[in-house]
């Protein structure tokens, strides 16, 4: 089931002039210029909020042309139509694109997110939502997946349904886990302020920020490690909890370390 809690729809006021114009069309197009090795983007912002749709994005075109492409996707979500992330081809741009050229939608993974989707991931408050890569392929057909893609088909397309590789955490960082990984926390802590109250490091190595010791699973969401500790920089001081164990503030604000199976338990 669609969950949103963006800021046109969750408890606190919208702060993104983003979101104003998100309210009014349905979607915007961010574009994004490129830098260094990384070629320019663009992908949408509004599509999940306001049609139950991933996002889309587009690498490596002229930028132009990129919003030209989504401002056509978002048009065709909103009259119905649905893209599916199964690496088949999709006609949705025959219209706009000079040449036909079909796309081939592919699920960007949550761990790009923090990396290429500052926008989205500002307007959804932390959420990192369904995104959709839309490949396209060289001028004689040829995937970038495919053998003998050409160069510039290649370069200009990172792979986004490949995990990315961990990029390295500043200084300072306080987990032992990437800026990048995601967790469980509550709701009421990612989207409406509440205050951590215990961490949770499973014997998984997986990490739960929670604002009460009894939550139903409807109650939780997934956001980045990083989206936690930006709201709330307090629980730095339990990035040191072993695995396998439970930190709950005590009274004076000490964090209270126990594990998370009573070895005096029955």
């Amino acid at each position: 089931m669609r969950e949103c809690h963006c800021q046109l729809c969750g408890r606190l006021p919208a702060v993104d002039p983003l979101a104003g114009h998100v309210a009014r069309r349905g979607w915007n197009v961010v574009s994004v210029p490129g830098e260094g090795r990384r070629p320019a983007y663009a992908y949408t912002v509004g599509l999940w909020h306001s049609f139950a749709h991933a996002e889309a994005s587009v690498f490596g075109r002229d930028d132009r042309e990129m919003v030209r492409w989504l401002d056509t996707v978002g048009g065709e979500v909103e009259a119905g139509r649905v893209l599916h992330p199964d690496r088949q081809a999709d006609d949705i741009l025959a219209g706009v694109a000079g040449d036909g050229v079909e796309v081939f939608p592919r699920p960007a993974l949550a761990s790009w997110h923090r990396h290429l989707f500052g926008a989205a991931l500002a307007f959804y408050r932390g959420q990192p939502v369904p995104m959709l890569q839309l490949v396209w392929p060289d001028h004689r057909g040829v995937l970038p997946w495919e053998p003998g893609c050409a160069d510039d088909c290649l370069t200009a397309q990172p792979w986004l349904w490949d995990r990315v590789t961990a990029a390295p955490a500043p200084d300072g960082w306080p987990f032992p886990v990437s800026p990048d990984a995601l967790v469980l926390t509550t709701k009421a802590i990612a989207f409406d302020g509440a205050a951590v109250a215990g961490v949770v490091h499973d014997e998984e190595g997986e990490w739960q920020f929670l604002d009460d010791p009894a939550v139903d699973m409807e109650d939780l969401t997934i956001v980045h490690l990083a989206h936690v500790v930006a709201l709330r920089p307090e629980v730095a001081s339990a990035g040191d909890l072993p695995t396998g164990f439970e930190a709950w503030l005590d009274g004076t604000g000490r964090w209270v370390h126990e594990p998370l199976d009573d070895p005096e338990g029955p």
